[in-house]
Parts: structure tokens; C-alpha cells; sequence
């Protein structure tokens, strides 16, 4: 983990880095991009979007409520779509931000749909990457292993192993070297249990699905061919229901393109952007 600062939030000292290498002459505030991580992972997955961002923009990382350095709330403290949202709303105010460019992997991404929803003032822009609207029963059903319930599942298995062993959902196995996949275990794995049974609870029963048609920023949805979480058919129907959404799938990869194709991602973000100022 890189040295990071951390801010106050309520009962929580969130972990956040803030790059910005622009050119300090230029007339004008540089525009700020929040990256939000998925399921249990930190701000550290997004560490290779940083220099190909932050010549142009504010680049704010946070790591969500129990994960990374991020304080770890007791167990049996609720933990639901609204807290995360206003979590990282908390960031922003401390840090005087009023507007981000959001960019969101996975339910990092859904925290982004929720946030431009309840916040429309503080989003101009979203960016998903491999980001379903709803998580599959049959997606959820195999991350039990056979158990009756995820909670079983992690409390017979342990967290880490549970990593490991569905590891092929979140990233393609046959894009991500050994050592990438070693290194996305040990950090995922590292996120308390607690934690772990409440967000993946909270993510398979979240379905924004009919307030996604009230978003009206821009917004870039940048997705895996072969995800078997944010599937293609899914990602063309979220594309046909946001007013102002362009799809962009990458051939050839499945999950994880955040991990696989950050320059990729971030030159696709980029185009996107430019784009959405001039017209």
C-alpha cells in the first residue's frame, strides 16, 4: 500500500490520495476524477490510471468503509448503498470538492449511478467499467460454493480462500499474469470478514434498475466481451436506457479490464471527455 492521507467522515477516517500534475499556468480549475473501487478491493487498483490521467485532472482515490486503510466499522453497523454513497460524498465536502467526473469499477460503478441519483449536483460525468445494474442470481448462487448462503460460504471457507477460488469472476485468468492474480487475492483477501458478507449482501440485492432512465450526465460505459458479470446484453440495455451513454466493449478480454487495459481505459475516458466539452 502506498503512504496515503486519510479524512474525517463521521465514525470513519477514509483513506484518499489526490494526484494533480497540471500545468499550474492554465486559466481555471483542472476538473477532478473520483476512481471508486468494486467489491472489497482499495484505491490501490486504480494506481496505473494515475500518470495517464493527472497531466489533465485532479485524480481523488478513496478507499470505501473497511477496506484499505479505511477505519473498519464494528460488526452489525449497517452497511448499505446509502452510507457508501454518502461516504464518499463526506470525501468531497471535506476536501472542498464540489463536482467529479465519477468513475466507478464494478459497484464502484453502481455507487456512481446511486450518487448521481441522489447527488446530481455534485457528478458531471460518469465512467463504468464492468459495472452490472444487477449482479445474476446465477452469479450470486456460484459465489456460494455449494453452501446455502454467501455468510456460510465465507465463514466455512475464510475470505481469502473464497478470493481464490472465485477469482475468475472479477478478473480474466487468461489476461492477468500469475503475480497480478496473487497480488488481487492477498489485497481483496485482506478485507474483514464482516465486511465482506455485508457489501456482497448489499450488492446482490441493489437494483436501480428503474431510475437509471432519470440520469441524464454523460456517461461512458467501458465493458469486458466476455465479463461474466456485467454481461454484454446487459451493458447494451444500460446503454439504451442512460440518455446520453456511449458503450465501449473491449474484444478479447473478460472482467478486470481496469487491471488488463488501464492505458486502454484511460485513453477510451479521455476521447470520451474531450468529446462531451465540445459538444
Amino acid at each position: 500500500m502506498n503512504d496515503s492521507r486519510r479524512v474525517k467522515v463521521d465514525d470513519l477516517d477514509i483513506e484518499y490520495d489526490l494526484a494533480d500534475y497540471t500545468e499550474p499556468w492554465h486559466e481555471g480549475a483542472p476538473e477532478t476524477i473520483l476512481l471508486h473501487h468494486g467489491y472489497c478491493r482499495n484505491m490501490d487498483f486504480w494506481r496505473s490510471w494515475v500518470p495517464h490521467l493527472s497531466d489533465r485532472y485532479r485524480v481523488l482515490r478513496i478507499s470505501g468503509r473497511g477496506c484499505g486503510r479505511t477505519t473498519v466499522p464494528p460488526e452489525h453497523t449497517p452497511y448499505n448503498l446509502d452510507r457508501l454513497v454518502a461516504d464518499a460524498i463526506g470525501v468531497l465536502d471535506r476536501l472542498s470538492i464540489d463536482r467529479v467526473i465519477w468513475v466507478g469499477e464494478s459497484s464502484g460503478g453502481i455507487l456512481g449511478l446511486a450518487s448521481a441519483l441522489a447527488h446530481p449536483d455534485r457528478v458531471s460525468a460518469l465512467v463504468l467499467c464492468d459495472t452490472p445494474f444487477k449482479i445474476d442470481h446465477r452469479v450470486a448462487d456460484a459465489y456460494n460454493l455449494g453452501e446455502p448462503d454467501y455468510a456460510s460460504t465465507i465463514r466455512k471457507h475464510g475470505f481469502k480462500a473464497w478470493c481464490r477460488e472465485t477469482l475468475g469472476y472479477r478478473i480474466d485468468l487468461t489476461q492477468a499474469s500469475p503475480a497480478l492474480q496473487k497480488w488481487y487475492v492477498e489485497q481483496m483477501g485482506s478485507a474483514p470478514q464482516h465486511i465482506a458478507i455485508s457489501h456482497h449482501l448489499m450488492a446482490v440485492d441493489v437494483d436501480i434498475w428503474s431510475r437509471v432512465g432519470e440520469i441524464s450526465v454523460p456517461t461512458l460505459i467501458m465493458v469486458g466481451a466476455g465479463s461474466k458479470l456485467a454481461t454484454a446484453e446487459r451493458m447494451q440495455a444500460m446503454q439504451q436506457t442512460l440518455p446520453r451513454a456511449e458503450l465501449v466493449t473491449f474484444a478479447g478480454y473478460g472482467h478486470g479490464i481496469n487491471l488488463l487495459a488501464p492505458q486502454r481505459c484511460a485513453s477510451e475516458m479521455r476521447r470520451f471527455l474531450d468529446a462531451r466539452v465540445r459538444s
